[in-house]
């Protein structure tokens, strides 16, 4: 501990009392460039182009999928609209809820994956009504 500490002061005094040469002048003008990194921020919001898209997503895996018409579908359209506004990049910073259905735990950010993953949550929670989940929904603010 002792030698640590002798060679330290001595580093010190050295490093003080021997003058370091001056840098050649193209080292300085190098030094003086300043390089800006830009910084690249992830999305946290989609675009109204992509809502569009995801909804129309949303509406033919209901209708082709489920077979989601009328009622059925306006409901998923009110539910999705009231959790993220179809936004499959929507994050809720109370929970894990993550996506276009706002499923618990969702890790996707693909927009199809996380509607049919709400779908098979409504499926199986709702015995595939999309309207008693709307209609829970209403009452409890989540589904």
């Amino acid at each position: 501990m002792k030698k640590l500490a002798i060679v330290s002061a001595l580093f010190l005094v050295i490093a003080f009392i021997i003058p370091t040469p001056p840098l050649p002048k193209e080292v300085k003008e190098v030094v003086k460039i300043q390089i800006k990194i830009p910084t690249i921020k992830a999305r946290t919001k989609a675009t109204m182009e992509e809502k569009k898209a995801n909804r129309k997503m949303a509406q033919e895996f209901a209708w082709a999928g489920y077979g989601w018409r009328g009622n059925n579908w306006t409901c998923i359209d009110k539910l999705f609209t009231a959790e993220s506004r179809f936004d499959h990049l929507a994050d809720n910073p109370k929970s894990s809820a993550y996506g276009i259905g706002q499923v618990l735990s969702e890790k996707s950010s693909d927009p199809a994956i996380q509607i049919l993953r709400a779908y098979q949550y409504i499926e199986h929670r709702y015995n595939g009504s999309p309207c008693k989940a709307w209609v829970f929904h209403l009452k409890t603010g989540h589904y």
